[in-house]
């Protein structure tokens, strides 16, 4: 299964081109934490092997998404994970390079802020280990740093996003492999897949872990729909 929103096939018209987008009724992650909080690691855990079930299937074919954040990544009532919005994304051939400036300040990798070399599908690994970020504290990361001072220190220190002190020694490691600074050393899309922290528990949890946060959300659409 793709983790990736989809576009639906439109009817022919003379005059008129119509695309149909899949509709996710739960919203986005960021619009999650604003109204339940922070959430638990099984939860986390389980939206980052869907994530990166989408940016592997991405990357595997060379494109690189380049807007990897809470507020693109979308949840369906029942708990799927859809990577949404593909405005900023882009095919890497070998004849092209990639130097623009794209993406979201507090989640973009430092390569594509100092935009003295080219970059490639490893900027993806940077913002997703954000995202994770993001899901934990339910703060964007390099917080309570405002957009130019986060994109200061991205730019021009060593440092990388605070991993949330609540996450397991598993999840720190995980992050830290998403978060290194030379993009050469970072894990890929595939290699993550395989680590214990998306590997504990088995997929049917999704429902069970996802439905205390989604139900309302379920209810609103059961009723609208009446």
């Amino acid at each position: 299964k793709i983790h990736s929103t989809s576009k639906k096939k439109p009817p022919k018209t003379d005059d008129a081109l119509s695309i149909h987008i899949e509709y996710v009724s739960g919203g986005s992650i960021h619009k999650l934490l604003r109204e339940y909080g922070a959430f638990k690691e099984t939860l986390i855990s389980k939206y980052a092997r869907k994530i990166l079930a989408g940016l592997a299937y991405l990357h595997e074919r060379n494109t690189v998404h380049r807007n990897v954040k809470g507020a693109n990544v979308l949840v369906g009532p029942n708990g799927e994970v859809k990577l949404a919005d593909f405005g900023m994304a882009k095919h890497i051939s070998p004849e092209a390079e990639i130097h623009s400036f794209r993406g979201t300040p507090h989640w973009m990798a430092p390569e594509v802020l100092i935009n003295k070399h080219v970059y490639n599908l490893s900027v993806d690994i940077w913002s997703f280990g954000c995202t994770i970020i993001e899901m934990a504290p339910a703060r964007p990361p390099w917080h309570p740093c405002e957009r130019v001072q986060a994109m200061f220190k991205i730019a021009n220190t060593e440092e990388i996003p605070a991993i949330p002190d609540n996450l397991s020694e598993e999840g720190k490691q995980f992050l830290q492999l998403c978060l290194k600074r030379d993009p050469a050393s970072r894990a890929s899309a595939a290699q993550l897949m395989v680590h214990p922290f998306v590997q504990d528990q088995p997929d049917a949890d999704m429902e069970l872990l996802s439905s205390e946060m989604l139900t309302p959300i379920k209810d609103m659409v059961e009723w609208s729909s009446h």
